[in-house]
């Protein structure tokens, strides 16, 4: 399957044998490739171009790929992020999610998998970017704002998504698994609590505009609004 050249991928990378092997792989596949050894680099790169997917090294010179993704997200940046990271812990897992990447990949990694995962973050629909209502909520995709009763909620990346997830199903229940492949793009269940662990932030953050018990626990199964 072969992309055409205008799909446009950053890749931070600051191992100059991965970055070449890595672009010279995507390039064979019809990608055009740019790539940024460090963090001061890559932040540059996207203020200069539109990428239409981003591939992050977590430890680079110059600060960290997490960094990048962080920068990405407080400016509204909703392009599709994996992470290259060669620590595999829980935590650092969790840590790369909770900062807003789209998906995950531990180093040392198979370049099939790596092109297997772009693809499908590629493949992914567009969010709905039309601002709209669920009760008192009001949820801006593109900008990746929510309010309550017209007070800005103050959420990071991650907790937007989960609150937006929750809004477009407008009551239905959402499971655990949906949220992990809607907000994380995990198909599978990756043995945490994330889930868990985002609502409890996303509620309190809601607590603080007045509203209280706006996301209901559906025991065994997921969450409503």
């Amino acid at each position: 399957m072969m992309f055409a050249v205008a799909t446009r991928v950053l890749l931070l990378e600051d191992d100059t044998e991965t970055a070449r092997s890595v672009c010279d792989g995507l390039s064979a596949c019809g990608f055009e490739v740019s790539s940024a050894y460090d963090a001061p680099a890559a932040l540059q790169h996207l203020k200069e171009q539109r990428f239409d997917a981003v591939i992050l090294d977590v430890m680079v010179p110059g600060g960290s790929g997490l960094d990048v993704l962080r920068a990405m997200r407080d400016e509204d940046d909703g392009t599709p992020v994996l992470v290259l990271t060669a620590r595999d812990s829980i935590e650092d897992r969790v840590e790369g999610l909770d900062s807003g990447a789209d998906d995950y990949l531990v180093k040392p990694f198979a370049f099939a998998e790596l092109l297997a995962r772009l693809r499908a973050l590629l493949r992914r629909p567009a969010s709905l970017v039309e601002p709209f209502h669920c009760g008192l909520l009001q949820i801006d995709p593109l900008h990746r704002r929510a309010s309550w009763k017209g007070r800005l909620l103050d959420l990071s990346s991650t907790e937007f998504s989960v609150l937006q997830c929750l809004a477009e199903a407008r009551g239905d229940v959402v499971s655990r698994r949906m949220l992990l492949e809607s907000v994380w793009g995990y198909r599978f269940d990756p043995g945490t609590n994330v889930v868990d662990v985002q609502v409890n932030r996303l509620r309190r953050r809601l607590e603080a505009v007045g509203a209280c018990d706006l996301i209901r626990t559906i025991r065994g199964v997921g969450y409503a609004l």
